[in-house]
């Protein structure tokens, strides 16, 4: 997934400026008379448990794990403290785990197709996922 950067904008001269205004309005009316875009996020193939920085399934994907029982340290891998979202599509339970400096906290618990965000007091503390918790 990426992330998408637009380039700031130069002066146009009068004349480009109108033809872009004019294909411009040609554009939208064309994508306004067509069907109604899929709305953005929670983008996880099946079989996986997916995590996002953002809420909604949004944002850059953090975390994809595959269904086997292991603990997936995403601390360790420069992640940490970033899950907001998440869709668990492993067919298993998923625990979601902060790093207390002396233990692993359970954050939460994640039926299988269960997706949406952390809870308030969760959000931005994961620091590991664990598939068939």
């Amino acid at each position: 997934m990426k992330n998408v950067y637009r380039a700031g904008r130069g002066r146009l001269g009068p004349v480009v400026a109108a033809a872009a205004l004019a294909v411009g309005t040609v554009a939208v009316g064309a994508v306004s008379a067509g069907p109604a875009a899929a709305s953005p996020g929670y983008d996880c193939p099946g079989g996986v448990f997916c995590g996002w920085d953002g809420s909604g399934g949004t944002g850059s994907m953090i975390v994809q794990v595959d269904s086997n029982c292991v603990l997936h340290d995403i601390g360790n891998g420069g992640v940490g403290d970033r899950l907001t979202s998440y869709w668990n599509r492993t067919g298993q339970t998923v625990g979601v785990y902060n790093w207390t400096g002396e233990r692993w906290q359970l954050l939460a618990s994640i039926p299988d197709s269960a997706r949406g965000n952390l809870s308030s007091w969760a959000d931005n503390k994961a620091d590991a996922v664990k598939v068939c918790d």
